[in-house]
């Protein structure tokens, strides 16, 4: 096959998209010169910069090729092309002038002599047969002796013709076979015998010889009638008493652990030594699951370690090495920064571990800012993870001005520890600040807000916020849900 292209423009000389192109084959023969027929018409539309292609049938795979050729339309355009025998080709490297008319038909006059006879033959000798006008062969041109002739009589007889059954040995219309086949009257008697017979056919059980000799389709045994063979499953007397066999946790299986060893949802089995077993009781909520080699079994449920940032364990260099109690993230991603603007607020949400008494809070600083005069105050807040203000740090003109961490105490004394881990917020304000940078995670962004301030649920308490409302200074409550932006701009605080 060969493939044809095009581009279809217009008069400033554009492309054209859309515009239905159709190629269709002229020649006196739809076969191929090795058999089969060609598909003599395809069509395709121009594409968005208005090229085409189309994958013909070589003009000299024809059975018939000389004439043929393919006529191309583009919308209202038309092209006369032939087709090569292989490769792709631009139809203005393929066109041809239209055939004249013996070629219109695709035939040399060698070739139309081989395919066609010559009128000039029909009804000549050597020739062809010309039919009558009432589709026959005349029967001048029919041979001698070809029952072509008239017919001079029939039977013996001429004229109207009427032959009779005598006239061809046939029986009388009114005759009959009665004792002709069967004189003896033998096979009317078989059959009487046959019909009138209790068991015309002993080969063949009845019903009745059927059931006395066969068990039906759906029937039953004892167990003592069962020698060989396998049973199924359902069909073995499974049970824990005697006559039935043993299954499951059944004591009678060597090795078998009984269910009952365990009571409660969540117990365990672990092994006390070697082949043996013994219930390890569920722990406490919150509890993991330790290793012990002082116990029984080798393990026991215990508090997790304490760590920052909802890390477990606490990252390779915990928490500790930094003398924090608690972290809103590892200080080890934090290591982008980004500039804090004037008067704004950010808020974290953390968890303060189980024991931890809250003295001081605490906020990173990348790079120190300088301060002006300005009625916003400059300090740490310390939140319930309802929002509401537990308490803040004093108002430091000078607080944000040096890199570090930066803070103080809380005024009015430590905040108690408390026996469960607790979620709270600590919210930091920038007064009268220009040129201070806060370090935050790699990559913070709005726009990754949504999957890093909220769970599944996409409500409650979130993850970070900013809000540019800081006139009035850090407020007394606020809604955890809705208050300020949601951001990945999560400050690094911590608490000592």
């Amino acid at each position: 096959m060969t493939t044809i292209t095009n581009t279809v423009k217009d008069a400033s000389g554009a492309p054209v998209s859309g515009v239905q192109v159709t190629a269709h084959l002229v020649a006196a023969s739809g076969f191929l010169a090795g058999g089969g027929e060609i598909v003599k018409e395809v069509s395709t539309a121009s594409a968005a910069d208005g090229t085409w292609s189309l994958t013909l049938t070589p003009t000299e795979s024809l059975a018939y090729p000389d004439g043929a050729y393919y006529v191309v339309s583009e919308g209202e355009r038309r092209h006369t092309i032939t087709v090569p025998a292989t490769g792709e080709h631009n139809v203005a490297d393929v066109l041809v002038s239209i055939p004249g008319v013996r070629a219109d038909v695709g035939l040399t006059v060698t070739s139309g002599d081989a395919r066609y006879e010559l009128a000039a033959r029909r009804g000549q000798p050597n020739g062809y047969a010309a039919l009558g006008a009432d589709g026959l062969v005349p029967t001048s041109q029919l041979p001698a002796g070809s029952g072509g002739d008239a017919v001079s009589s029939v039977n013996g007889k001429t004229g109207v013709v009427v032959l009779g059954a005598g006239d061809v040995g046939a029986s009388t219309a009114a005759h009959t076979h009665t004792g002709a086949y069967d004189p003896a009257g033998t096979a009317s008697s078989l059959m009487t015998s046959h019909t009138g017979a209790a068991d015309p056919h002993p080969q063949y059980l009845t019903s009745a010889e059927g059931a006395a000799a066969y068990a039906p389709t759906a029937h039953s045994h004892a167990g003592g009638d069962i020698t060989s063979g396998v049973l199924t499953v359902a069909r073995l007397p499974v049970g824990t008493t005697s006559g039935t066999v043993a299954a499951g946790d059944d004591s009678r299986i060597v090795g078998a652990v009984p269910k009952s060893t365990v009571t409660t949802k969540g117990d365990l089995l672990a092994a006390t030594g070697n082949a043996t077993v013994a219930r390890l009781g569920v722990g406490s909520d919150g509890q993991v699951l330790t290793a012990d080699a002082a116990q029984t079994s080798g393990l026991k449920w215990a508090d997790p370690p304490s760590g920052g940032g909802g890390s477990g364990g606490g990252p390779v260099y915990p928490l500790s090495a930094y003398g924090l109690l608690a972290a809103s993230g590892d200080p080890e991603t934090f290591m982008l920064g980004s500039g804090a603007s004037a008067n704004t607020i950010l808020g974290s949400r953390m968890e303060i571990p189980a024991g931890v008494t809250i003295t001081r809070l605490w906020a990173a600083v990348r790079a120190g800012g300088t301060y002006a005069a300005s009625a916003v105050p400059n300090r740490l807040g310390l939140y319930t993870d309802e929002g509401v203000l537990v308490a803040a740090t004093a108002d430091d003109s000078t607080l944000w001005t040096a890199a570090g961490w930066r803070g103080g105490a809380l005024v009015g004394g430590p905040i108690a520890a408390q026996s469960t881990p607790r979620m709270v917020y600590i919210l930091l304000i920038f007064g009268g600040m220009s040129d201070l940078v806060m370090p935050y995670p790699a990559s913070a962004n709005d726009a990754q807000s949504s999957w890093f301030c909220r769970g599944p649920s996409a409500s409650g308490p979130r993850r970070a916020f900013y809000t540019g409302a800081g006139g009035g200074g850090l407020p007394s409550s606020f809604n955890p849900a809705s208050y300020g932006t949601e951001t990945t701009y999560l400050s690094l605080v911590g608490v000592t």
